[in-house]
């Protein structure tokens, strides 16, 4: 292995530093900030690039702070605490606007005009609404990077504190110990509406009577707990396991998590809950969620639309509050307990006027264009693989606005360059920091055609 002092250039997708070697080669390296000097130990020899460790900063960046996580640089999951959060935000957007400039869909200087300022998050740490922790190395943690290793930790800076205070004690009784001991993966999942949780033990076999005992006997000895599942591979979740005093029908012991939203008074939308099954999809930064709800309602002003169709609508996010305010929504969703929950979500805010239908969006696009059915506006938000498969259908139901929500921008770019290619241009940009101290980044595209 060789140590070379080195310049980093910038920060790129997965929050890795770029630079480059005495004799040219690009080498990547975590942990570090642009225009540091720092000290690097090469790894491994990619096809166009060098993995090197970072050995010392030698000249830190006047942006560089201390980490408040004792954890930071051995588990995989923050990659940017040691910047100030200003600077993480400016990060984030110059790897986001290199990715649009570079699919060639918009040339620099306009994609300056319609770039909008990022939406900041109000609480950079104690944000997350869920949690997975891996179980492993005499505890439970996350992995480190490039690892399977588990790093123990007993909290996490990021989560909400009514999961750290779970996390804090979720070893201490003898019933969460008896899961622990047969557990791969916990997930703790917030419901911020009533300030409970709900668990769902992941385990390396499948549930036995003594776990789902066990199970129920969790729920009574951890504060706040209000239910918790079993899973396991190639079985069905079971559950919710309630306490040792419940039953399978026992009605205060409720399968959904509450989310609540604030009234959105400039759009006239009251204050509203929704609901999601245990489980199901949310984003994990709940304040963020609804400042991206907002920014969707703001665009929709600047067009004429009355139909839209939510082709990844999960639980309603997006759908519900454009309901309040377009004549008619359809979401689409391929998982039975989303649309189970946004059923639900439309009846309990006495809205008549969206409908969820079970389907892939590919399948339900194609359906849409050969019945002739069409819309005006059309909500995107895959997965992090993206849509690109629903993309050549879009102008067979109208299609004249698309909204595209996006977790990752390569593939955002990647189809951005579909629709540019179909007829649509760019509107309106916003990276939105729905993950903090991390170099993950949720970004909106609005396009018309």
């Amino acid at each position: 292995m060789h140590t070379e002092k080195v310049v980093i250039d910038k920060v790129v997708t997965g929050g890795l530093g770029l630079g480059r070697m005495a004799d040219g080669m690009v080498f990547m390296t975590p942990w570090v900030l642009p225009g540091e000097e720092v000290l690097v130990r090469t790894r491994r020899r990619r096809k166009n690039y060098l993995e090197a460790e970072l050995v010392e900063v030698l000249t830190g960046s006047p942006r560089r702070i201390v980490p408040p996580c004792p954890h930071f640089g051995v588990c995989g999951g923050c990659d940017l605490q040691h910047a100030e959060y200003g600077y993480q935000l400016e990060i984030k957007a110059g790897v986001l606007r290199e990715h649009l400039a570079g699919a060639g869909i918009i040339d620099e200087s306009e994609l300056e005009k319609v770039t909008e300022e990022p939406l900041a998050a109000d609480r950079p740490f104690g944000y997350r609404q869920r949690l997975r922790l891996q179980v492993g190395n005499g505890g439970y943690g996350f992995f480190r990077g490039s690892s399977h290793e588990v790093e123990v930790v007993d909290s996490c800076p990021l989560a909400m504190s009514s999961i750290n205070r779970v996390m804090e004690s979720l070893a201490a009784g003898e019933a969460m110990t008896h899961l622990l001991d047969t557990a791969r993966e916990i997930e703790l999942q917030a419901s911020p509406g009533d300030d409970s949780l709900i668990l769902i033990v992941r385990l390396r076999r499948k549930p036995r009577p003594a776990d789902i005992k066990a199970a129920n006997r969790a729920c009574d000895q951890l504060d706040k707990v209000k239910a918790v599942y079993l899973a396991a591979d190639s079985v069905r979740t079971l559950g919710p396991y309630c306490g040792s005093g419940s039953s399978d029908d026992d009605e205060g012991c409720s399968l959904l998590l509450l989310l609540p939203f604030p009234a959105i008074p400039n759009h006239r939308i009251p204050a509203y809950t929704l609901s999601q099954e245990a489980g199901g999809f949310s984003q994990v930064n709940p304040e963020q969620n609804r400042k991206m709800i907002e920014t969707m309602l703001d665009w929709v002003d600047t067009l004429k639309a009355e139909r839209a169709l939510d082709l990844f609508g999960g639980m309603g996010n997006f759908a519900i509050p454009l309901a309040m305010k377009l004549k008619e929504v359809v979401g689409l969703d391929r998982q039975r307990a989303a649309i189970r929950s946004a059923e639900h979500n439309a009846e309990k805010t006495g809205l008549t006027n969206c409908s969820f239908i079970r389907k892939s969006a590919e399948e339900g696009i194609k359906e849409f264009g050969a019945a002739g059915e069409v819309f005006d506006l059309v909500l995107l938000d895959p997965p992090r693989r993206g849509c690109r498969e629903v993309l050549p259908f879009l102008g067979e139901i109208g299609g004249p606005a698309v909204i595209y929500v996006s977790c990752d921008p390569a593939t955002l770019a990647r189809d951005l360059k579909d629709l540019s290619d179909n007829g649509y241009s760019v509107r309106k940009v916003k990276m939105v920091d729905m993950f903090p101290q991390t170099h993950h980044l949720e970004s909106m595209v609005l396009l018309t055609r």
